[in-house]
């Protein structure tokens, strides 16, 4: 995944006057379930404070995270353009407020706020060019380089956010035991800095360098 340094994310979107009329404020704790699974959307959720994960639920009962929102992003909105099913469950990561849009089907954006309807569309756009570039990722580095960027991106995404070593393994493929083991090598080259259980990196570019001379070794 190439990541861009200090570009300001597109999925980002600031609520207007008009549009917090058409929400309703939510509140859940760390650890509450937002939407499951299998569930059937009846609208948009808009990330106001906190941050949420996207988790898959195996039929063996294993956890993966497969993707990571912050504030000012919108969740659930896929499902409900397409009028799916959620593909998979919305857990808050911290204390999390949310505006709640009960939009009735996607004609309802359309007609109420034809911005936001664009807005979530570019978001579709990025979203199928990050997964495709996810899985090219997934299917041809080698697993320091995937723990590598997935922690840098992490880190820029949510900073404030302690990241575990298993968060960054269901992030990127890899096991709780190998991120341990990388964490520590990246401590021993003095690329990450470790207080208690929060991960610093003194110098972004550095680590990339890193990893991009051990691809060009490997």
């Amino acid at each position: 995944m190439k990541i861009k340094l200090g570009s300001n994310c597109l999925n980002k979107f600031e609520l207007t006057n008009i549009l917090k009329e058409f929400g309703r404020e939510r509140v859940f704790s760390k650890g509450d379930v937002i939407y499951n699974k299998g569930d059937r959307p009846s609208g948009v959720y808009y990330i106001q404070e906190g941050i949420v994960g996207l988790i898959n639920l195996a039929s063996n009962g294993t956890e993966s995270l497969l993707r990571v929102f912050g504030e000012q992003f919108f969740i659930g909105y896929r499902s409900f353009i397409v009028n799916e099913e959620y593909h998979a469950t919305s857990i808050a990561l911290t204390d999390v407020k949310l505006t709640y849009f009960p939009f009735e089907n996607v004609q309802t954006v359309l007609e109420k706020t034809p911005n936001m309807l664009l807005h979530l569309s570019q978001m579709l756009a990025r979203d199928l060019r990050i997964a495709e570039e996810r899985f090219n990722d997934l299917t041809g580095k080698r697993v320091i380089n995937r723990i590598i960027e997935s922690l840098v991106f992490l880190k820029k995404r949510q900073p404030e956010y302690q990241w575990t070593r298993r968060e960054i393994g269901e992030f990127c493929g890899a096991k709780t035991e190998t991120v341990t083991r990388v964490l520590t090598r990246l401590e021993d080259e003095g690329l990450i800095v470790k207080d208690g259980r929060d991960i610093n990196i003194p110098d972004v570019q550095n680590i990339l360098d890193f990893s991009e001379e051990l691809e060009l070794t490997n």
